[in-house]
């Protein structure tokens, strides 16, 4: 990844508006559409159609390549030092449609609560088209107005801690995860173990304080950050955080109201994988595949993101702490794949 910030603009942001600003935009909103695809492609592959294959596997690769295509162009957007506020806002836009993926599933639990499932559809299509607007309707004249630069030193320590005590809950979480390659049973069994720990009574609040410190450090952080360019390694990193506050919002709601209180149901194994109709047979539960791939995938890199800027800071040559980020980045991708792999039915059998 490049790390070059410049203050040169393609001629077209100059005289009138860049396509750029509206490709993440135009990526989020066509995100539901190659999951409702891929839905009708398992009916063809029931019915025995060798098509269907095809198609499940187009749609899910462009649903998954979508997010990744409003990263690529927000770091674009960002290599702009002094933006103007249209530049600004289509940058943050880009990095809000990374997120598609869990805005997409919280839309969907919030409107199934509301009785009204066929509505998350439409909802996050004129919520796209309207950031589509806005962007098209925002000043291009001259650079916007953008408070002093701030290095955010005490919160980004304090946000680092939290996310420290946090992430050992999440190594229980993905290792518990990797279980699911055994079978449900030993998923059951290590989860309840695990649950000793992490639903203690005095353990959960801390962690759901830490998650709520998180997410709000995280945001105003990443709303500084982004007054102003920087380069392509800072870019993916909010871009990872921003995924991750809405993922985490989402769970949440979906754990602790959705199955907690609306079901009164259990958030073991089955819950999470969609049972009984599993992740891949389900019309709703597709959304759940590129939403856990992608979210396991930024937990690891935003914290690997996170130990590259400690290195920097602490003189380590730019080269080792580029390369520790990257090889960080090939091991997130491997352990959400093995993941995702598990939750929709692989299983590994010993002899």
């Amino acid at each position: 990844m490049s790390s070059t910030v410049s203050d040169i603009r393609p001629l077209s942001t100059q005289t009138g508006r860049n396509p750029l600003w509206f490709a993440a935009p135009a990526s989020a909103l066509i995100y539901p559409f190659p999951l409702m695809a891929f839905h009708a492609a398992t009916g063809m592959i029931a019915a025995g159609d060798v098509i269907g294959w095809v198609i499940a596997a187009l749609s899910l690769t462009l649903a998954i390549a979508l997010p990744v295509a409003a990263l690529l162009a927000a770091m674009r957007l960002s290599r702009v030092l002094r933006p103007t506020s249209a530049e600004k806002l289509a940058r943050r836009v880009a990095l809000l449609a990374v997120a598609a993926p869990p805005i997409f599933t919280f839309v969907g639990v919030i409107f199934l609560l509301l009785g009204a499932p066929q509505l998350d559809v439409w909802f996050v299509s004129a919520m796209w088209l309207l950031l589509s607007l806005a962007i098209g309707c925002a000043d291009n004249r001259a650079p916007a107005a953008a408070a002093p630069p701030s290095s955010h030193a005490k919160l980004r320590v304090a946000h680092g801690a939290a996310a420290a005590l946090v992430l050992v809950y999440i190594g229980f979480h993905f290792s518990n995860h990797l279980f699911g390659l055994i079978g449900d049973e030993a998923h059951t069994a290590v989860m309840k173990i695990f649950r000793v720990v992490y639903r203690a009574a005095w353990v959960e609040p801390v962690l759901l304080a830490g998650f709520a410190f998180l997410i709000l450090s995280g945001a105003r952080m990443a709303w500084r950050l982004t007054e102003r360019g920087t380069d392509r390694y800072r870019t993916f990193q909010i871009a990872a955080g921003i995924y991750l506050i809405f993922a985490v919002i989402s769970h949440l709601n979906a754990v602790l109201y959705l199955a907690r209180v609306h079901f009164g149901i259990e958030t073991d194994w089955a819950f999470a994988t969609g049972a009984p109709a599993g992740m891949l047979k389900d019309a709703w539960n597709i959304r759940l595949v590129p939403y856990y791939l992608l979210a396991a995938f930024f937990i690891v890199t935003h914290a690997f993101s996170g130990l590259r800027v400690v290195m920097l800071a602490h003189g380590t040559p730019k080269p080792l702490a580029d390369t520790v980020m990257l090889c960080g980045s090939v091991f997130a991708g491997v352990l959400a794949i093995v993941i995702i792999l598990a939750m929709c039915g692989l299983r590994v059998h010993f002899v």
